[in-house]
Parts: C-alpha cells; structure tokens; sequence
C-alpha cells in the first residue's frame, strides 16, 4: 500500500471534467424539481422526517425507515445553511440538493484522489530508497476522465436530484477509503462511524474492507524464487506463507483459479503468523464490528423500521447478479478481454490487443465446475421478494419478470453469469500486450516533494494483486448475500471498489508531477516533470492545450464509456420525467419508472 499518498494537486484538466459533470448534473437536477416537485416514493419518508428534525422534534421517528438518522442530522446542517444565505427555494428541492452538492464536488474530490492513491504494484518500507511503483493513469486527464465517469454512473447520478440515502452513504465510505491512503486512519474511523449511520450494511466496507486491506499492508509480501518457488504447489505456499510468515500473491494477469485458492489460504496462514504485528491495526476494525454487533443485539436486527419485510436471509444468488450488472454498464471496459477471447490478435484494432493468451476462456475443468456451482444456486437459491414482483416502478421488475417466463430461462443465463464474472476480474489486470511498459520511479526533493519520473530500468505493468480481489469479493459477498431485495442501488459500492481498482488501457505518460514544490524545485525538475503532451501546461491557450493531450493520450475505453453513461443517464431520465403512468387502485396519483 502507498504509505505517502499526497493530495493529487489540480490541474486545467478538472476544468473541462468537472465543468461538464456539474452542467449534466445540475440540468438533470432541475428538470426533475420542475417536473417532480413534491416528494417522490421513498422521499415521502425520507423528507418527512427530515422536516421533523428541523423542527426540533428529535423524538419523533418513522416506523417505515428502515436506516439510521445519519442522513437526516446531515440534512438539518445542510438546511440552516441554506438558510443563513437566505435561499428561497422549497425545502424539497433544498433537500435534495444536498445530494447535487455532494455528488458533484465530493464524490469528484474522492473518486479523483483514489485514482491516484489506489497503487498498483507495493513500495519499499524505506522512505529513503526510491521506490518503482505505477501511476494510476496515463495522465493527469486520465484521472480526470474516470473520475468524471465513475460520477456519471448511471445508479448514482439518478440520485443526485432525489433526496435518498445513496449519494451521501457512498460519499463517506470513499472519503474514508481516501483517509485509508492519505491520512492512515486520522480521520478514518470517524468517517467510518459516520457511514454507517447512513446505511447498516456500510460496516462490511468500513470494517471488512478496509480492515482486510489493512492486513495486506501489514504482512510482508512474498517473492517469487525466494520465499516461494517460482512454480509454488499449494503445499509450497502453505510451508512458505508459515515459515516466512509472508503472503503468497500473484497479480491477476498471471494467476490461475488455484492461485486464488492458494493466496486465500496463504492470507489465513500469514495472518495467524503475524498476529502481533496485525494486533495494533485491527483494534479500530475489531471495534467497529463489535460496536455493530451489539447494535444488533440491542435492536432485534439490522434495520430499524419494516423488520418484517426486511429479514435478513442467505441469498447466493446476488452473487450471480453482480457480474451481468458491471458487464451492462461497464461493458466499454470489459469489451478488450470479450474480444480477445473470441478473435484471433490480427483482427482486434491495436488499442484493444491483449498481448497474454491466458485471458483466452479458462480450461473447460473450470468452466464445468464454475457453471456447476451457478445452476446449483439457481435451483436452490434463487429468492424472489414479493416487492419485486408487486412494484412494476423499478427495472428489477422487468428482469425478474423475463427470468421467470419460462422455468428454463434461470437455468440458461447462468453461462451469461460466468462469462461477465471473467470479463470483470480480467480486467482488473489492465491491458499489456503490445503496450508501452513505462515504470515510474518515485523521488522526494528536499521540501519533501514527490515527483513520479521515468525509469528506464525496470519494466512494468499495469495490474492488481490477487489479494485485493479475494477482500473484494469477500466484502461485496457479506454485503450483498444478506438481502433478499434484489436492487441495483446495492450494487453500488461494489462497483465503485470494482471501477477504483480497473487499470487504465493506455500506455502512462512520460512523467507526471503529484505534488506541487517550491519554485526553486521546480525550476530544477520544470521540463521534465510538466511535459505531459505537446505543450506545456503553463500555455495560455490552456482549452487548446487541454483538447491536444486529451487526444494524444486517448484511452478509447474512457470515451466509450462517458458516451455509454451519459445516453444510459439520458434514456433513465427521460423515461423518469415523461413516461407517467398511474396504477388503478391510485386513481389520481402519477408513477414514474426509476431504478
């Protein structure tokens, strides 16, 4: 883990993300306060109560909600501001442009900052040795772009005119992965605290998450040829992960299924002999589960209000529904692996190749078994909650209502299932092949500045490690497995994690500035720290400048991407606005279709 993350400095480029997320953002904002001004579905309970918190009755409580009162003290703050500069608007529009706000600015700022501190390859424990680690883009509108892009997710973005739950919840669970990084827990427990008084199930990325990346920073990792044979049998991996108490872990690209198996088991084996060194870093984790735990105990469950609609259950089978969901709304970046699987190099345009032939479909014994383990879940798990069913306003409705069509249909999506799993762990890797390997080495100035500069003599690529996919899925696993409900808003975070951790698909730029120095530093590092594309970043037709990288760096999947979000956001949004409809037994009342 980088232990020296600093503040991603602003650039230009933010100019021209940030710029067209708040003209999007803000547009979509007010037509729906235009077209929907009252309280919409769950808002009615949301705004009520929030309107009895800023009245001062703190006693009061809606029976129906079923989330703590996080967003409701948030909004009781966020309302006496707007007061204070005496806006006019309605308290339901206010309300909702909390979510505006944050979206915009604070999920931006979060998204941003992750994209730089997330590292790909781990750094030395010296502070004086330089390190070779990668940037996490080819540029600093690289960054800029995907954080545009992570904010445009289509179930999130839908938010940011409603005034729910998800936005805010999100916002805290980044802020208090940025605070992993960046701070090394300063603030991080409160942000923690904070999250889950927005929504119960926060505590598996707070705690189980976190915590799980918190062991992987402790443990020492171990190396190929030293601590393991280069060709490490699981028995190999077990006698080294105990002797050398280190982590066996591979990086995606070049791991097996087994390798998985073998860095799960690695991971206990290292924890059990490093427990004095994980003791210190768990206690805040430890404390948060056990703090949930007795909340638990204390309410009779998890949720607060509804109880008897929202039982806690073993539901497998979101495990299934998770890829389908990355694959249709992050098909752009899963699309080189799909590619590659089905044609031959010479016909797949270059920025596409993937130059390893292990991202071929994995061996048939896998495939067998994979799709074994899927239909048994099907037949024996599949849970259908009667609000999916009996409420035609949400697109789960529709899928659920194909699926059940015929009693085959279940059976024969599972192959859809397992292709988009792989599509989506693949692309965890980042795409080698014919592209530039570019290593970065990291120095620090004097004044205690870091430079990211070439390195000419190592040679590496972007990828992620085994381990954090293991802790990914297990967090998404506890978080998703535990709700009957099947709603695409729960997939949210999941993706997030998924979307922070995919590797850029293009080859870095030649050298990148992550901090700002002082003039006398700066001078000395000037041109070889500021030259990013053609020109440089102090011209004066900085629009120019801006557009000229953008397309000297272009990362083709990026721009798939925006384009995909932004017309998904457009068709949602405009059946949300104008395809009204009205149920019988509500003679009167107007519906609209939403996520």
């Amino acid at each position: 883990m980088n232990k020296d993350a600093g503040f991603l400095p602003l650039t230009s480029n933010v100019l021209l993300s940030s710029g067209l997320l708040l003209i999007v953002a803000c547009y979509w904002f007010f037509e729906v306060n235009k077209a929907v001004p009252e309280p919409y579905l769950d808002e009615v309970f949301h705004v009520r109560q929030a309107l009895v918190y800023w009245a001062n009755d703190w006693a009061t409580w809606d029976s129906k909600i079923t989330t703590p009162a996080g967003l409701y003290i948030t909004s009781y703050a966020w309302l006496w501001i707007l007061k204070a500069v005496r806006v006019s608007s309605s308290l339901v529009t206010q309300l909702r442009s909390l979510n505006l706000l944050q979206g915009t600015i604070a999920l931006y700022f979060a998204s941003r900052q992750l994209l730089f501190d997330i590292p790909r390859f781990e750094d030395s424990s010296d502070d004086d040795v330089p390190r070779t680690t990668l940037a996490r883009s080819t540029s600093p509108i690289g960054i800029d772009h995907a954080t545009l892009n992570i904010c445009l997710f289509p179930p999130l973005f839908f938010f940011y005119s409603l005034f729910y739950t998800d936005v805010t919840s999100t916002v805290l669970v980044l802020l208090a992965y940025m605070d992993f990084h960046l701070e090394k827990g300063r603030n991080q427990y409160f942000l923690s605290i904070a999250a889950l008084l927005l929504r119960q199930t926060n505590i598996f990325w707070v705690a189980i998450y976190l915590g799980g990346l918190e062991v992987l920073r402790n443990l020492p990792k171990g190396r190929s040829g030293i601590e393991f044979p280069c060709k490490s049998s699981s028995l190999d991996v077990m006698t080294g992960s105990w002797q050398h108490a280190s982590l066996y872990d591979p990086l995606v690209e070049d791991a097996w299924f087994e390798d998985y198996i073998k860095a799960g088991a690695s991971l206990s084996i290292a924890s059990l002999a490093n427990m004095r060194r994980l003791a210190g870093p768990s206690v805040p984790y430890l404390s948060l589960l056990l703090g949930f735990g007795g909340f638990v105990f204390w309410n009779g469950g998890v949720v607060l209000g509804d109880k008897e609609n929202h039982i806690a259950s073993i539901h497998l089978a979101q495990m299934l529904y998770i890829w389908p969901y990355i694959a249709f709304f992050s098909f752009p970046l899963l699309l080189p692996y799909i590619l590659n699987a089905i044609f031959p190099k010479t016909a797949i345009p270059s920025p596409l190749r993937i130059g390893s032939t292990r991202y071929k479909v994995p061996r048939p014994g896998i495939t067998l078994l994979s799709l074994g383990a899927m239909l048994i879940i099907v037949r024996y798990n599949t849970i259908v909650h009667s609000f999916t069913l009996a409420d035609n306003r949400h697109y789960p409705f529709y899928v659920f209502r194909l699926l059940l069509r015929h009693p085959a249909i279940k059976y024969l999506v599972t192959p859809i299932y397992y292709v988009c799993a792989w599509a989506a762990v693949a692309s965890m890797s980042g795409l080698s092949g014919d592209k530039k390997k570019i290593a970065i080495q990291s120095k620090r100035d004097k004044d205690g500045s870091l430079f990211l500069l070439p390195s000419s003599e190592t040679s590496l690529e972007p990828g992620t490690r085994v381990s954090f996919v293991l802790i990914w899925l297990l967090a998404t696993s506890l978080s998703l497995v535990t709700a009957p409900l099947v709603e695409p808003r729960y997939f949210i975070i999941p993706w997030l994690m998924w979307r922070l951790h995919v590797p850029p698909s293009t080859p870095l730029a030649p050298a990148v500035s992550v901090r700002p120095s002082s003039s006398s530093t700066a001078s000395k590092h000037g041109e070889q720290r500021n030259k990013v594309g053609a020109k440089e970043e102090n011209t004066t037709h900085w629009l120019y400048n801006i557009t000229e990288r953008s397309f000297a760096n272009s990362d083709y999947t990026l721009v798939l991407e925006t384009l995909w979000f932004l017309s998904v956001n457009w068709v949602v949004g405009y059946v949300f606005l104008h395809w009204e409809f009205e149920w019988v037994q509500e003679k009167g009342s107007v519906q609209r279709f939403m996520w």
